[in-house]
């Protein structure tokens, strides 16, 4: 007895005598589409109620963010939910199952969202001939895979180290919030479809209304992404650090090789190639500020200049004909670069006694005296050598405070 009953409620249960037909679901697409049906009516039995649009976003991935264009494009799917009164039957009149059918979205009333921010012209989001699905309850599902774009003022003062919020903003001309309105289930978009960008790593999306100076609502969508910083890093940071005290290593070459000065505008040129490459990349105008890289190639390309000079002076120097007599200020800079080091040094080519004399007894007498036996020795190739010391010094450490300054600008904003 108990394997029979087992056996009814298995029949009944698996059992396929309720299906609907074919001719089920056309009579029903006929009976729920009458030549009544208005498209461009909103659904809506009491008039007095605003129509409540469900909006949810699904992130598939980042196709495009071009700084100098102002340029942001995402593609995904835009899920839309709503009622109409007008489609709702009864599933026992037709098979008994017919909860659900599939119809071409050129039958239904859609709301026809604009994109607010939008970068080419004025586009309908959706298709005609795409199809949405409708509840027996009149609930109307409607999935909009698209490529959404829109323009994005991008704020790269601390390129290539930057975070930048893009935003998307819809809206319903011609509905007022009393007429419909918008509401988002969820307050961050969907990101389980989303997949990785390579330039790109998105930090937050937010999903939310609000409503304008105009009285419109809009359904506001935002995306934080920080871009992806090795790429920059390996191929312009650290070059460009690189070329930047490879600059210093002229005042090291001996002024005998002849091409000291053609190292150093070589080496110039190579940062002014890397300042015109991110020149051509980022916009022409960023708000709040232009990037900090640039005015650090900035201050390099300046360095680099004046490392240029600096070896052309120090060359005239070495070149100087040893007849012409070195005036005091550079014989007063001489002894300021170069120190004792070379007093010592001289005092051993040329030694004096000056024990047994009196009239050395005086020790200020002594000093004045090695400074004239020093500055008699003093020679034009002298005041060269201290011309590079000098301007390896002064410029090693101004290379050095503008890079140091630049990682603590960078390290603040992390």
């Amino acid at each position: 007895m108990k394997a029979v009953l087992n056996l009814f409620i298995f029949l009944n249960v698996w059992s396929p005598s309720q299906m609907y037909t074919f001719s089920d679901e056309v009579s029903l697409q006929t009976m729920i589409f009458p030549a009544s049906y208005d498209r461009y009516i909103r659904p809506g039995e009491n008039r007095s109620t605003p129509l409540q649009v469900n909006v949810t976003f699904y992130f598939k991935s980042i196709k495009e963010f071009d700084e100098s264009i102002s340029k942001f494009s995402i593609t995904g799917a835009l899920s839309v939910d709503w009622v109409d009164h007008r489609l709702t039957w009864d599933p026992n009149t037709y098979g008994g199952d017919l909860y659900s059918i599939v119809v071409p979205q050129k039958k239904v009333w859609v709301p026809f969202l604009v994109n607010m921010l939008m970068y080419d012209a004025i586009a309908e989001i959706g298709h005609n001939d795409m199809n949405l699905r409708i509840e027996n309850d009149g609930l109307v599902n409607w999935v909009v895979p698209n490529l959404f774009e829109s323009t994005c003022d991008a704020d790269l003062s601390y390129y290539p180290f930057d975070t930048q919020t893009c935003i998307l903003r819809f809206y319903l001309p011609g509905f007022t919030p009393l007429e419909v309105l918008f509401k988002t289930p969820k307050q961050t978009m969907d990101m389980s479809e989303y997949s990785d960008n390579a330039l790109w790593q998105v930090t937050e999306t937010k999903l939310h209304t609000t409503t304008n100076n105009l009285q419109l609502q809009e359904v506001v969508m935002s995306v934080k992404m920080k871009r992806r910083p090795v790429y920059y890093i390996s191929s312009l940071i650290l070059p460009v650090a690189f070329l930047s005290f490879l600059q210093l290593v002229v005042f090291w070459m001996p002024p005998e090789c002849g091409e000291r000065v053609g190292f150093a505008t070589t080496v110039l040129l190579a940062v002014a190639v890397y300042l015109t490459l991110i020149q051509e990349k980022l916009p022409e105008g960023s708000e709040p500020s232009v990037s900090f890289l640039s005015y650090k190639l900035l201050g390099d390309f300046m360095v680099g200049v004046l490392i240029t000079v600096g070896v052309v002076v120090g060359l005239r120097f070495y070149n100087r004909e040893e007849d012409k007599a070195i005036p005091n200020y550079l014989k007063r800079f001489h002894k300021i670069v170069v120190g004792k080091s070379f007093c010592e040094c001289k005092k051993k080519q040329k030694k004096v006694s000056f024990e047994d004399s009196e009239t050395f007894r005086n020790t200020q007498a002594v000093n004045e005296l090695k400074d004239n036996l020093v500055s008699e020795n003093l020679t034009w190739r002298d005041i060269g050598i201290a011309t590079d010391r000098f301007c390896l010094v002064m410029f090693g450490f101004v290379l050095l405070n503008c890079n140091v300054v630049y990682i603590i600008v960078i390290a603040s904003f992390y």
